[in-house]
């Protein structure tokens, strides 16, 4: 009986773990936007703090570094701390859901670096999603999102950090990779930071910021240790006994559940033509995923009857 729980236990144990993951990641916006330090020291503390708690986990300090790991480390070093950025001057939706236009930029890379041309489907995907771009634009000209700091700039910082995502994709396949140590890494490099950090009034003197210390710092903890680095351990334990395409579908908690926590706890609403922009991007993801899955079904099957 044991036996068989433990062949069951990953029908839902790992959909559970993904779940959590994107739960947490979700998370990022409202926390951020709350804390009241500086983009770059929010990414700095929850950077060296994920580090910690994923390094505890793996039981390793020390790895053999590689190009490929290197490079995955500069990439997501390049997204985690252009999306805080970005998600400090426009709005939580339009920051984590043009991240998400990832994508895009993979089938640019293919077609620039591999010299891999995009079949139709990726051509339209790719025809979709720029349209939901131009359309969160369009509303942020028009002052479609809530007042920040830059609200256009917010958004090409976005678009930039979904670059450095899609950058990950690359240099995680490559000879020599291993993304767990890459991203513990990459939240290692950090430590470069420090220096701002200890610059930033906010956190040196936060009677001044409105918000208590205490307050401040048990959520950066949070963020560090949950939101940024218990999430990918759950991912990585999630993604191993789940289809990519069920994992990808539960996964879109994240840019779904970001936007309603940020109008729930901040009342920041997204212009319609950003909710449309929106809504465009994670449909096209989430059907172009299908396809693909029905499509590598179809090429698996036939040369399993050849």
């Amino acid at each position: 009986m044991s036996e068989l729980e433990s062949k069951r236990r990953p029908s839902y144990a790992g959909p559970l773990f993904l779940a959590a993951a994107g739960i947490l990641w979700s998370t990022a916006g409202v926390l951020s936007k709350f804390i009241p330090w500086s983009a770059l020291s929010v990414a700095c503390v929850r950077g060296l703090i994920a580090a910690a708690i994923q390094m505890l986990y793996s039981r390793t300090f020390r790895f053999k570094i590689t190009w490929p790991i290197l490079l995955t480390a500069i990439c997501y070093l390049g997204e985690t701390c252009l999306f805080m950025f970005a998600n400090k001057m426009t709005s939580a939706g339009s920051a984590i859901v043009l991240q998400n236009t990832s994508p895009l930029y993979i089938i640019l890379m293919s077609l620039i670096v591999l010299r891999q041309k995009p079949s139709k489907l990726d051509l339209c995907v790719g025809a979709v999603i720029f349209a939901g771009i131009v359309l969160s634009m369009i509303d942020t000209l028009r002052g479609g999102e809530l007042p920040g700091t830059n609200p256009t700039l917010g958004n090409l910082l976005a678009l930039l950090s979904g670059v450095f995502y899609a950058g990950i994709f690359f240099t995680s396949r490559l000879p020599g990779a291993n993304p767990l140590q890459s991203t513990i890494l990459g939240n290692s490099l950090y430590v470069l930071f420090i220096p701002f950090l200890l610059r930033d009034p906010a956190v040196m003197h936060p009677a001044s910021s409105g918000v208590p210390a205490w307050q401040s710092w048990l959520a950066i903890f949070f963020m560090g240790a949950c939101q940024l680095g218990l999430s990918w351990i759950c991912f990585s334990k999630g993604i191993k006994t789940t289809p990519s395409l069920q994992a990808s579908f539960i996964t879109m908690i994240e840019p779904v559940l970001n936007p309603i926590l940020a109008l729930i706890f901040l009342g920041e609403a997204m212009g319609l033509l950003s909710v449309i922009g929106s809504v465009l991007v994670v449909a096209t993801i989430v059907v172009h995923n299908v396809l693909t899955e029905k499509q590598q079904q179809k090429q698996k099957s036939a040369e399993n009857a050849s």
